[in-house]
């Protein structure tokens, strides 16, 4: 009986496997095989992306104020590089970080080429600090530094040296809430040019007319419908005499008052 236990255990060692495992063991060696085709097609793939698609231009639209090679400076992207692996997304960040850009897109136009498009700030008031001029876009955001005056722009004063940050609104809550309200209110009153915007009392706004007219605006509320009635009254006003101010504080009605 041992013999014979001894023999049927030698033929169970060499008997072939069962159908199933050898059909397992042939799907792992499949899977293994598709494996490594796909890793060796892909690093073919990515390598030979590294040397057709190397950036050849870099083409940028949208600037006006900006020089297209700062924009490019500032972008990262150079020649010669990938255009496969750029980042676009970190890209853009940059770009965006400049001051003078209020938003920027940069696509990857295969095989050779980036495009950036910038939108920029667009100018709505001028800050005088001192003897410095700051251009300021339609959300109060201080993006540039202007040696001159600029024509057709109202310019904002009362502003502290210490308000003032580059890229940034003033960091005055209460003076860059006020001038906020006013500049969002430009727009609506496009026929008013007012000449000057004072800060220096965000719950007590002065603004002075281009005929040196003085306006007492009181806080920020109600500020579009204080500008526009400002421009109905203007034609039916006498002429500016010294002393004479206008008074539009309710916002619901102007008063002619004297100083």
């Amino acid at each position: 009986m041992n013999r014979a236990s001894g023999s049927d255990r030698q033929l169970r060692l060499v008997q072939p496997a069962p159908p199933r495992r050898r059909r397992r063991l042939k799907k792992v060696l499949f899977l293994l095989f598709l494996l490594l085709f796909f890793l060796g097609g892909g690093l073919l793939f990515f390598s030979r992306g590294e040397i057709i698609y190397k950036i050849k231009e870099i083409t940028v639209t949208g600037a006006v104020r900006l020089d297209e090679s700062k924009i490019i400076e500032q972008s990262g992207v150079k020649k010669g590089t990938s255009l496969l692996f750029l980042p676009r997304r970190k890209v853009e960040q940059r770009l965006a970080a400049l001051p003078e850009i209020y938003s920027a897109t940069v696509t990857k136009d295969f095989p050779n080429t980036v495009s950036i498009r910038v939108q920029e700030r667009k100018p709505a008031a001028l800050l005088l600090d001192q003897s410095h001029f700051w251009l300021l876009d339609c959300e109060g955001v201080l993006f540039a530094e202007q040696l001159h005056p600029v024509a057709n722009l109202p310019v904002i004063t009362g502003a502290a040296a210490d308000d003032i940050v580059l890229g940034e609104p003033l960091a005055n809550k209460a003076k860059r809430d006020a001038l906020f309200a006013f500049l969002q209110a430009l727009p609506e009153n496009s026929m008013l040019e007012p000449a000057e915007l004072n800060l220096a009392d965000p719950s007590e706004l002065v603004l002075y007319t281009v005929d040196g007219r003085k306006v007492l605006l009181g806080n920020s509320d109600k500020m579009s419908k204080k500008l526009a009635l400002l421009w109905e009254s203007l034609p039916y006003l006498p002429g500016n005499s010294a002393g004479a101010c206008l008074d539009l504080r309710t916002g619901d009605r102007l008063v002619l008052v004297a100083e």
